[in-house]
């Protein structure tokens, strides 16, 4: 996950299908928090490199903004399953908190259609058991 974290914006380009601004904000346990990647996975096979999984990394609000080709610009059109890892620190071995629990695409309850209406989507509510969590902050 934090590997293609960082390889989103590498091999940038302005072409190919329109992409739409989608920002919103986590919550883990009714809390905002920082440094949860937020990866959605596009559903369409067809649609090809970092278009296909826009991503993004919370501030300190828990807020995000999704990244495809280049710096928070966003999806392009389609139905998105959403995944998460909450991430230990900003370096390269950091690991996830959730242990991986919310991670895999095929269990994620959470699905996204882009365009969305405005930009901001509604909270993602991460309900975790404290005891599950690898370190509380």
């Amino acid at each position: 996950m934090l590997v293609l974290v960082s390889l989103v914006g590498c091999g940038a380009s302005m072409e190919g299908p329109q992409k739409y601004t989608v920002s919103g904000t986590v919550l883990i346990n009714g809390q905002p928090r920082e440094q949860v990647a937020v990866q959605f996975h596009h559903l369409d096979d067809s649609v090809s490199g970092n278009r296909r999984f826009p991503t993004a990394v919370t501030d300190t609000s828990g807020r995000f903004e999704l990244s495809s080709t280049g710096d928070r610009d966003g999806a392009v059109a389609g139905d998105y399953v959403v995944t998460f890892a909450w991430l230990s620190s900003a370096d390269i071995d950091a690991r996830d908190l959730l242990g991986g629990a919310l991670s895999k695409p095929e269990a994620s309850e959470f699905r996204v259609s882009v365009p969305i209406e405005g930009d901001e989507l509604p909270p993602f509510a991460l309900n975790v058991p404290e005891s599950s969590i690898g370190q509380i902050r």
